[in-house]
């Protein structure tokens, strides 16, 4: 088997994987995550089985480095206008939870973008490619799940959602690095539209009344 692509041992240890980070999202993070982050493991982990199934050759990790840590480095841009406008207190709140703390909006993101920045490495330099599941949760959620997610959030509430303004480059950006994985932009493209079918209704039937 090409060490281009995810065999049957990779397909195992990455579901083994997505299993423990889903459940981590329940613990820490209740219903809000539960309903966000979720919904994009659970597509993460979809292309991930896609991936095997097809056989699909994986990009070569060069080529790829310099799109992958631009999208990458726009989230922190994202976290950003996130931190300053209230993400942290307001996005809970709309699925009954209390805010999070500072502490812990921040330690979860910095954490996770660090296994998202090393993820990538790992997979491309050392092939270990069952770490494509926090990779690929990265552009599903990280890019086109909070694409999705803010503009709803936006249109849903009437008015502006913290995160809204950054989250609109990743129309593009998330269509435009997944389809490096799943080899054109119109087949990316109509992945995000089912995401956004499945994420919209799970974001919206889960808030609390006001």
């Amino acid at each position: 088997m090409s060490k281009q692509t995810v065999s049957r041992r990779d397909l195992a240890v990455g579901t083994l994987l997505a299993l423990i980070i889903g459940t981590t999202f329940v613990l820490i993070g209740g219903r809000p995550l539960v309903v966000t982050f979720i919904p994009g493991l659970v597509v993460a982990w979809a292309i991930f089985a896609w991936l095997h199934g097809t056989q699909t050759a994986l990009p070569e990790g060069g080529k790829l480095y310099p799109l992958y840590y631009a999208v990458f480095a726009w989230q922190f841009v994202h976290f950003f206008e996130e931190y300053l406008t209230g993400f942290r207190i307001q996005f809970p709140e709309l699925y009954g939870a209390s805010p999070f703390s500072a502490e812990l909006f921040v330690g979860v993101n910095m954490f996770s973008y660090f296994v998202f920045a090393v993820g990538f490495i790992l997979v491309f330099e050392k092939g270990l490619k069952f770490l494509l599941i926090p990779v690929l949760f990265y552009i599903v959620y990280g890019a086109l799940g909070n694409a999705i997610a803010h503009v709803w959030w936006v249109i849903w509430k009437g008015g502006y959602f913290p995160g809204f303004f950054t989250a609109l480059a990743y129309w593009i950006l998330g269509p435009l690095l997944l389809s490096r994985f799943v080899g054109s932009l119109g087949r990316a493209y109509a992945i995000t539209a089912l995401f956004a079918v499945i994420l919209i209704p799970a974001i919206t039937l889960t808030m609390s009344p006001v």
